[in-house]
C-alpha cells in the first residue's frame, strides 16, 4: 500500500510535465515558417514596361462579332444520309458538307418536269394552229355548201317562174325558197368555220397557255432550289473544327442546333477583351504578344492588329478572381496570328482557347 501510494505520488506531476513539453514542441512548430515552394506552373509575364492586358480569345478569321466560328445548319428538315467531311479537314467554298435524305424530291422532280413539257406542248400546240391537215377539208366544206346554195337558187328561181304560169303550188314556192335560205345559212357556217381555222389559236388562249408554261417552270425551278438545299455546302472556304452529325440521324431547323462547326484558320484571330478604364492609354497599332496559359517556356507570340469592334459591351469571359464584376464593360481588339507560327504548327494553340495578351503603350 505505502508503495502503490508513492507512485500515485510522483505519477501525476510527470504526466503532466510531459504535457508541458509536448505543448511547448507544438508552439515552437507552429511558429516556424512554411518554406515557399516555387508554382509548378510559372505565370504569365509583362514582356513590356508600360502595358494594357487583356484576355484574348482564339478564333478563326471569319469577320463577324462576339463569336467568329461559323455553325452550319439546314434550311430544311430531313435524315442526314452522308458525312462528307471530317474534323481538321480543309474545304473549299461549296464543298458539299454532307446529304440529306432527298428521293422524295428527285420524285417530284419528274413530275414537274413532266408537267412543264406538257405546258409547253399545249402552248406549241396553239402557236402552230391551223394544221395543214385541217384546211383542205373545211375548204371541201365550203365548196360543197356553195354547190348546194347554187343548186337552191336555181330552183327557186325556176320555181318563181313557174309559180306565174300556176304550174307549181305556192307550198312548193315556198319550200324552195326556204332551201335557199338554208344553203345560204350552210354557206356561211362553212365559210365561217375556214375562216377561224386559218386565223390560228386566240390570242388570250395563248396567253393562258404561256402563263402555265411559267407556272410550270417556276415549279420546276422551286423543286431544284429544294434539291440543291438538301446538300449542304461550305459557306467559306476553311477548316472543319468540330462535326456533330452522323448518317441516319434526323437534321432539324432549330438555330440551336450546330451540326458543323467551321471557319477559316488562315490566319489565327484573337478576340482581346479590354477593360473600359483602359481604353484612354490603349494604342491600336501598338506592339502586342500572347502568352499560353501554363507555358513553361514562357513563349511570346507576336500578334498583329486587325481591328476593333466599335462598340464597347459587358464582359461575358469571367476568370473567376474576386476582382470580377459582372457590370464590367469591354473594347474589344480583334488581332491576328501568322498561320505558320510555331506554335500553331505544333497544335499548342487552338480555336477556343484563352491567352494572356500585353500591349505596349509606351
Amino acid at each position: 500500500m505505502k508503495i502503490s501510494g508513492t507512485i500515485g505520488k510522483y505519477l501525476l506531476p510527470a504526466l503532466a510535465g510531459v504535457m508541458l513539453l509536448l505543448a511547448v514542441g507544438y508552439a515552437i512548430r507552429s511558429q516556424q515558417r512554411i518554406p515557399l515552394k516555387s508554382p509548378p506552373v510559372v505565370p504569365s509575364t509583362n514582356p513590356f514596361g508600360d502595358i494594357v492586358a487583356g484576355i484574348g480569345f482564339v478564333e478563326p478569321s471569319t469577320d463577324a462579332s462576339t463569336q467568329a466560328m461559323i455553325s452550319v445548319g439546314s434550311q430544311l428538315p430531313g435524315i442526314a444520309v452522308k458525312v462528307a467531311v471530317h474534323v481538321g479537314q480543309e474545304v473549299n467554298e461549296g464543298d458539299l458538307l454532307f446529304e440529306l435524305d432527298k428521293r422524295n424530291t428527285t420524285a417530284e422532280l419528274v413530275v414537274r418536269q413532266a408537267a412543264l413539257a406538257a405546258s409547253e406542248a399545249q402552248l406549241s400546240k396553239l402557236e402552230k394552229q391551223p394544221r395543214p391537215e385541217e384546211v383542205p377539208a373545211l375548204e371541201a366544206q365550203l365548196l360543197a355548201a356553195t354547190a348546194t346554195l347554187e343548186t337552191a337558187t336555181d330552183v327557186r328561181d325556176r320555181d318563181v317562174k313557174l309559180l306565174l304560169t300556176k304550174s307549181i303550188t305556192l307550198q312548193e314556192a315556198f319550200a324552195s325558197e326556204e332551201a335557199v335560205k338554208n344553203g345560204t345559212a350552210l354557206f356561211e357556217v362553212s365559210k365561217a368555220n375556214l375562216n377561224l381555222l386559218k386565223a390560228g389559236a386566240w390570242e388570250p388562249d395563248k396567253v393562258i397557255a404561256r402563263a402555265a408554261v411559267d407556272q410550270a417552270k417556276a415549279s420546276l425551278e422551286q423543286t431544284r432550289t429544294t434539291l440543291a438545299l438538301l446538300e449542304i455546302r461550305a459557306p467559306v472556304t476553311g477548316t472543319i473544327l468540330q462535326v456533330n452529325l452522323r448518317p441516319g440521324e434526323f437534321v432539324s431547323t432549330s438555330p440551336t442546333q450546330s451540326l458543323i462547326t467551321m471557319g477559316n484558320l488562315k490566319p489565327f484571330h484573337v478576340r482581346v477583351s479590354i477593360d473600359e478604364e483602359d481604353i484612354s492609354r490603349l494604342k491600336l497599332n501598338a506592339p502586342a504578344v500572347a502568352m499560353l496559359r501554363g507555358d513553361l517556356k514562357r513563349r511570346e507570340v507576336p500578334m498583329t492588329y486587325v481591328r476593333i469592334e466599335p462598340a464597347v459591351i459587358t464582359k461575358t469571359s469571367l476568370t473567376g478572381a474576386n476582382s470580377d464584376r459582372v457590370d464590367t464593360r469591354v473594347m474589344q481588339v480583334i488581332y491576328s496570328i501568322d498561320s505558320e507560327t510555331p506554335l500553331i504548327v505544333e497544335k499548342k494553340i487552338l480555336v477556343g482557347q484563352l491567352l494572356d495578351v500585353f500591349i505596349d503603350v509606351k
